[in-house]
């Protein structure tokens, strides 16, 4: 879920009609090995992120269109509505199982309990996340890009290389997708606590004039954990069913229930 909402940091789609984008991603791990991991779609005003298994098929998609934000698992034929609605839900069914658990500990157990949940709360709130331009360029693929900085707490957590919205296929499209995607994206999840720090993210994102064409994330002492590429942008008119649900897949709710 937490992947879901982050990843849509990256991407999402314009209202003027001019044809799709198509951006294909790549991961590294930190083993060095590569592997297809997305697919990305953005075409008049719809957006659409395929995730990619091992064996490069769909596992589950994540449409962003009408001002929505739907999560489809392609194995289970299941899809939900994110929305505050649906992740208020989920968050208030936790603590009533949380608290549910916390009567059954001793009561010095649960007094113990109850002040390192109160801490991690504090935690969360406190939890500050910016964007930096560290002033250094790369080569990634066939692009020149600028180096950026994620800190969360003070703590550089990833970086970005951005190319310039000229150097890319769709390039306009691409970069008027990451903001449209983090606002909506941002409006769906930050009234929640817990999800505060990815609307940060998505805040932060959405006000680089660039596309991300490698994203890594870093330990903490600085070694390169994992790597996201975009390996090929292409441009081509996509089909209208490529940004609906697939026919004969159930709605369900954000735990899994059938509505």
């Amino acid at each position: 879920m937490k992947r879901c909402l982050m990843i849509l940091i990256f991407a999402g789609a314009t209202a003027v009609a001019r044809g799709g984008t198509i951006v294909h991603m790549n991961r590294t791990d930190f083993d060095g090995k590569t592997r297809p991991e997305a697919v990305l779609y953005a075409q008049e005003g719809q957006f659409r992120m395929d995730t990619l298994d091992a064996d490069g098929h769909v596992s589950n998609f994540v449409l962003v269109r009408d001002g929505s934000v739907w999560q489809v698992d392609v194995p289970k034929r299941t899809f939900f509505e994110i929305d505050q609605a649906a992740l208020a839900g989920q968050q208030s069914q936790m603590q009533e199982q949380m608290q549910a658990m916390l009567q059954r500990l001793p009561p010095d157990q649960r007094a113990a309990m109850e002040e390192r949940m109160k801490g991690l709360m504090a935690g969360r709130s406190q939890s500050s996340l910016t964007m930096t331009d560290t002033g250094k360029t790369d080569h990634v693929g066939s692009w020149d890009c600028e180096v950026w900085q994620v800190r969360r707490s003070g703590a550089v957590s990833s970086d970005a290389c951005i190319a310039s919205r000229g150097s890319l296929t769709g390039g306009d499209e691409l970069v008027d997708a990451v903001h449209k995607a983090a606002a909506i994206t941002k409006d769906v999840v930050s009234a929640l606590p817990g999800a505060r720090a990815t609307a940060q993210q998505m805040a932060v994102y959405g006000k680089v004039d660039g596309f991300p064409v490698r994203t890594r994330q870093l330990g903490s002492d600085g070694s390169v954990e994992s790597a996201e590429t975009v390996s090929s942008v292409e441009r081509q008119s996509l089909p209208a069913d490529r940004f609906a649900i697939p026919k004969g897949f159930t709605q369900t709710t954000l735990g899994g229930g059938h509505e």
